[in-house]
């Protein structure tokens, strides 16, 4: 039988559709993909999810070189970017070193637990209410070196972390309190001490001017507000505290919210609230150890991050008239 010839344009055409796809299967298999391995699974469990996301292609061989290299018990769980097809050593080598997917956490200053928790959850995914319930545990909380508190409120320190995707709760807490316990050097207790006020308290304070203060050259004129009003025996009538009293954060607050009955309610009740009510960032934190020295006891705000500050509730009044009047001209 005499074999036809194909004209060399259709042999051209046949063999480059035929290299292609060649080339299309090679990409798809060192195609990098990411990989989720739960705690608690079994060797051939795992064996099972990485052939079925194309890693390996043999999952009993797999296995076996596992029980020839004693790795059974040497994976770690977690999140993992691996190229599919590659040899299975590599991926062994993956599994037990627990080179896992690193994502950056970015805590902003001023973040309280709730804000933290959803942060975390959505970056490493743990889950936001073990978080909080771990950041509430008083065994835990002691573990951290952190005593005599509501909870672990206040002592995270706000920057940007690198975890592992998919990380524990527990080594995630341990290491933002731990920063925490890094910022504050030993002349940031001790001014503290000279000033008469402990670590808890210091943080308290410093969460009030974090939450109070948008420009950094008003951190310092902040405090000193906060502390002329403690030493009179005045309510410190800080509104970040009744929002942090309140179930969700609102844009406005009304009358009727200034009377809710919590003991982080500033309007209702004198002296600093129970703990901190946020992260407070270094600056805000040396604005507590070192206010500026005046005699405010008012302050309210222009709207654009400025406040004015005045002395008595006379000079109070009329400023609050003249951001009044400001704004209903058009804030010109």
């Amino acid at each position: 039988m005499r074999v036809k010839k194909l004209p060399l344009p259709a042999l051209l055409l046949l063999l480059s559709v035929t290299f292609f796809g060649i080339f299309l299967v090679l990409i798809e298999k060192r195609e990098e993909v990411i990989v989720h391995i739960p705690k608690g699974l079994t060797a051939k469990e795992i064996a099972k999810i990485l052939k079925k996301e194309g890693i390996i292609e043999d999952e009993l061989g797999f296995f076996l070189l596992l029980r020839i290299k004693n790795a059974e018990r040497k994976l770690i769980s977690g999140w993992y970017r691996m190229k599919r097809g590659i040899e299975p050593e590599e991926v062994i080598d993956i599994l037990t070193r627990g080179k896992r997917v690193m994502v950056p956490v970015s805590i902003p200053p001023g973040s309280n637990l709730r804000e933290i928790a959803g942060i975390v959850e959505k970056a490493l995914g743990i889950d936001s209410l073990e978080f909080l319930k771990l950041a509430h545990d008083k065994r835990f909380m002691e573990e951290c070196g952190v005593y005599d508190a509501p909870s672990l409120e206040g002592y995270i320190y706000p920057e940007t972390y690198v975890f592992a995707k998919g990380e524990d709760a527990r080594f995630v807490l341990r290491v933002m309190v731990k920063r925490m316990f890094e910022v504050l050097d030993d002349s940031i207790p001790l001014r503290a001490g000279e000033m008469g006020l402990n670590i808890h308290q210091l943080l308290t304070i410093a969460s009030l001017i974090e939450e109070e203060a948008q420009v950094d050259e008003e951190r310092p004129i902040i405090a000193s507000v906060i502390y002329n009003r403690l030493k009179r025996g005045m309510p410190l009538q800080i509104d970040a505290t009744v929002q942090y009293a309140l179930p969700h954060h609102k844009p406005r607050l009304l009358y009727k919210d200034l009377r809710i009955e919590s003991p982080y309610n500033t309007y209702l009740h004198r002296g600093l609230p129970p703990g901190p009510i946020a992260s407070p960032g270094i600056k805000s934190i040396r604005a507590a150890i070192h206010p500026a020295r005046t005699d405010y006891l008012y302050y309210v705000s222009r709207g654009d991050g400025t406040h004015i500050f005045t002395r008595t509730a006379r000079e109070h009044i009329n400023a609050k008239r003249r951001v009044k009047r400001k704004w209903k001209r058009g804030g010109s």
